[in-house]
């Protein structure tokens, strides 16, 4: 009868361990979806930005040249044309520059946090999503199965495991007590004294 109860809890041990095993690694599994669907979306607008940026540049330069030929010539000095768009473009980098947090870090806070408090449901496949939810079923079950097990068995398996619990509670009051007197004897040991020859 004890044997018995003894195997069914350990098959019972058994299979909650390989449904936990198995839980991990479907977590492990969502998560590098959930991480790589993410990642994909935020290096992509990462280089979207990078790409317009760069073109966007090479746009305002050109342009800025042109303004600055035109403003020369409509003062008769080039010098003053270029000077009219260096103000100018220092203007709009001060305005940037005073407006940072509203145009840029504010956006990509936001984008940032969509990105990463979406729900889970929409961050993994419905597959894995389905097979956690199974998973977590299964734990449950054999959790509560170990938990809950029958009432003629009960009272053996507490017995059983107040019995482990007392000797692993001494256990560790002997290994913790043999710490402490190594320690006492280190600080308050005596020295040998050296004997000369």
């Amino acid at each position: 009868m004890f044997f018995n109860l003894f195997r069914d809890t350990q098959e019972q041990m058994q299979d909650l361990l390989l449904e936990t095993r198995s839980y991990v690694g479907l977590q492990k599994k969502a998560l590098m979806v959930e991480t790589r669907d993410k990642l994909s979306t935020i290096l992509s607008h990462l280089a979207i930005a990078v790409v317009c940026l760069v073109l966007g540049g090479i746009v305002l330069l050109f342009f800025s040249f042109f303004i600055a030929y035109l403003l020369g010539q409509y003062f008769g000095n080039n010098a003053l044309g270029f000077a009219c768009v260096t103000a100018f473009v220092l203007l709009l980098l001060l305005l940037f520059w005073y407006n940072r947090v509203a145009w840029v870090v504010i956006p990509i806070t936001k984008m940032m946090t969509t990105q990463f408090t979406a729900d889970d449901a929409d961050a993994t496949s419905e597959e894995v999503g389905q097979q956690l939810q199974e998973s977590r079923n299964r734990m449950s079950q054999n959790f509560n199965q170990l938990l809950n097990p029958a009432e003629e068995a009960e009272g053996k398996v507490r017995n059983l495991s107040g019995w482990i619990s007392r000797g692993f509670a001494i256990y560790e009051g002997l290994r913790m007590g043999l710490t402490v007197i190594r320690a006492l004897s280190g600080m308050f040991g005596t020295k040998r004294i050296r004997r000369r020859r």
